[in-house]
């Protein structure tokens, strides 16, 4: 069943329960079924027997595209949106850093840090570090625990070394700088990454449309070559 559900993990990113989630997918797979099957119907009356091609389509692949697009979109929205939550992350914790070279206290410039940033990502922690504090749970451990929840496996690297910089103080600023480091390098190999598959991409285009014009101007030469022998 792998590929044809969402992770949990997508879901609990983008703010979806999986129950919405399955229903709306079994209502759009019911409708697209009911209306390939009226299509076929239609078809009949008019023409008669559908050709197979079309009978198939019409009675397996739109019942099935109707249920895979969606789970394809949750999983490219997901990818998206950790992707800046990445990126938040590095600006959060050199936030954190900033406010511990002030003289800050960790759980205080944790969330000043917080609440100094906007956003998707931003409002996440800061909601992470809420729960924390009413139910007087550790911070670290709250931020590691939304991390498991949505994927992002900067928040618990984060959560591994607020939690050592809380228990070894000395080494705080340190240790987030190094991570703060680490999660900007890379981010920034990421979109190095996808800018060189957007390039690639564009070029397809570009060399298509290059042999279109090649064809466009060498045919009527062709024809008339060919025409004279």
């Amino acid at each position: 069943m792998k590929g044809l559900l969402p992770e949990i993990a997508d879901l609990e990113l983008l703010g979806i329960a999986e129950v919405d989630f399955i229903r709306r997918s079994i209502q759009r797979t019911i409708f697209a079924a009911v209306s390939g099957l009226f299509a076929i119907v239609v078809w009949m009356f008019v023409w008669g027997k559908p050709p197979t091609m079309v009978l198939m389509c019409l009675s397996f692949a739109l019942p099935f595209l109707a249920w895979y697009l969606p789970v394809k979109k949750v999983g490219a929205l997901s990818r998206l949106r950790r992707s800046d939550m990445d990126l938040a992350v590095a600006v959060y914790l050199d936030l954190v850093n900033v406010l511990l070279a002030g003289g800050a206290g960790v759980e205080t410039a944790m969330l000043a840090a917080a609440g100094a940033g906007d956003g998707f990502s931003f409002e996440q922690i800061r909601l992470a570090l809420v729960r924390a504090q009413s139910s007087r749970g550790s911070y670290w451990d709250s931020l590691r625990e939304l991390g498991v929840r949505s994927g992002v496996e900067s928040l618990e690297e984060v959560a591994q070394s607020v939690q050592l910089a809380g228990e070894h103080g000395a080494r705080i600023r340190q240790s987030l700088a190094a991570k703060a480091t680490a999660l900007r390098s890379k981010n920034l190999a990421r979109i190095e990454h996808e800018a060189e598959q957007r390039t690639e991409h564009m070029g397809l285009p570009i060399v298509l449309l290059f042999l279109g014009f090649i064809l466009l101007v060498g045919y009527p030469a062709f024809v008339g070559t060919v025409g004279a022998l």
